[in-house]
């Protein structure tokens, strides 16, 4: 009798148990979602930021200009590359070749596709980054603040050129040349995703630098 009553509550705890894991498990699964959603825009951003970076070193050290170049829904582009990557960093040759052009065999550096990544900001956040020195900063839920060379807000664009100084510079492709490039210190811009809930802005400062800001619901921080 005693062994049964024993073995009865033991199994009234298992019950119990597996009921609170249970609880715990659909607490639990949802902010597991959400922080893996988080951590994968996250690294979106990192690697837009390491593309700029890749493209910057790239040219001080092999003194050729170097494109980073995004595609991204919604922004013109005469630079598409669908079978190659979403962010590509180009080697573009020497100044007397150099081209402004995506070929696939100057891809120096490319970056996966993210799954759940959206370019540009969401309904909460369509304010631009403090500190972006882009030109298109009211197209900022498009995904680019960077203009072409003629440094038009309305020609959004989704590339920028980092020359062999490091200093970022807007250009404008053509068919087989780079119709201009412009000056130093007039490269600067930002680009920004998210995940729907969660939105980030990489700013290109003008000398070459990039910083990641967060959106926390209510204002930019760094």
């Amino acid at each position: 009798m005693g062994a049964r009553n024993r073995a009865g509550v033991t199994l009234v705890e298992l019950v119990i148990v597996v009921v609170v894991m249970g609880l715990l498990t659909l607490v639990a699964v949802p902010n597991l979602t959400r922080w893996s959603e988080d951590q994968r825009v996250r690294g979106a951003a990192r690697s837009v930021a390491d593309a700029f970076q890749v493209a910057r070193g790239e040219a001080i050290r092999s003194g050729n200009p170097h494109l980073v170049v995004l595609q991204m829904p919604g922004v013109p582009s005469e630079l598409s590359f669908p079978s190659i990557s979403p962010i590509v960093v180009v080697n573009d040759g020497d100044a007397g070749t150099a081209d402004c052009n995506v070929d696939a065999s100057e891809v120096v550096h490319q970056v996966a596709p993210v799954p759940g990544i959206l370019w540009g900001t969401g309904p909460a956040s369509g304010t631009p980054a403090p500190d972006d020195p882009g030109l298109a900063v009211a197209n900022v839920a498009s995904g680019s603040s960077f203009t072409d060379a003629t440094r038009n807000p309305a020609n959004e664009a989704s590339w920028v050129l980092f020359q062999a100084d490091g200093l970022p510079r807007l250009f404008t492709p053509g068919l087989g040349s780079c119709t201009a490039i412009g000056q130093a210190g007039q490269g600067g811009g930002a680009i920004y995703l998210g995940n729907g809930r969660r939105d980030l802005a990489i700013v290109l400062g003008p000398l070459g630098t990039t910083r990641v800001h967060l959106w926390n619901g209510s204002a930019w921080q760094p």
